[in-house]
């Protein structure tokens, strides 16, 4: 157990110094050689590359003027869940270690734009199926609906935290169903 455990630390941070140091270098490489607000095709319009500063957080969600001093905090609190989810999956999993580096390295690169320039690089712009729901009222509760037609503009930190999630909720769910008695 513990040779696993030394193994999976250094895959961790293997992981997030390599996914750290890919976001890293491209937001320089974009800002080093875009303008802010400038867009270019990579493959059509399906990809682009659309250099904004965005100050809300994971698919433009505000907190309004607040956001900005929510922001963070909840990165900082995602850090401290990185390390409590290390310890409790220590040396059992590589596939946990490779998530978690890769969450640590999307919220570190992220926090770092925040404290830098209060702001975090997004470039990658992609084409999305369109969807479109119309408003809809359930009980109560009223939908204004909502249309999407490109998906938000993003990074590699976010595209690495989304998919250290993914992963980490695939573990669980597959522990929690070998654990259940059939």
């Amino acid at each position: 157990m513990a040779n696993n455990s030394l193994n999976n630390r250094v895959i961790l941070m293997a992981v997030a110094i390599v996914v750290f140091f890919l976001d890293q270098a491209s937001k320089m490489l974009v800002q080093g050689s875009m303008a802010l607000g400038e867009s270019r095709q990579v493959l059509g319009d399906l990809l682009r590359f659309s250099y904004i500063l965005n100050p809300n957080g994971l698919m433009g969600l505000s907190f309004g003027p607040w956001t900005r001093y929510l922001l963070l905090p909840l990165s900082l609190v995602a850090l401290a869940a990185i390390i409590y989810f290390y310890y409790r999956w220590q040396g059992r999993n590589v596939l946990a270690a490779v998530s978690l580096g890769m969450i640590l390295a999307g919220a570190a690169g992220n926090l770092l734009d925040r404290f830098r320039q209060g702001a975090v690089v997004d470039f990658i712009d992609c084409e999305f199926p369109n969807i479109s729901l119309a408003p809809f009222k359930w009980g109560f509760i009223k939908f204004g609906g909502y249309y999407l037609d490109r998906w938000y503009t993003f990074n590699i930190a976010d595209s690495a935290v989304l998919i250290g999630v993914t992963i980490l909720l695939m573990i669980t769910l597959k522990e929690e169903s070998q654990a259940t008695p059939e």
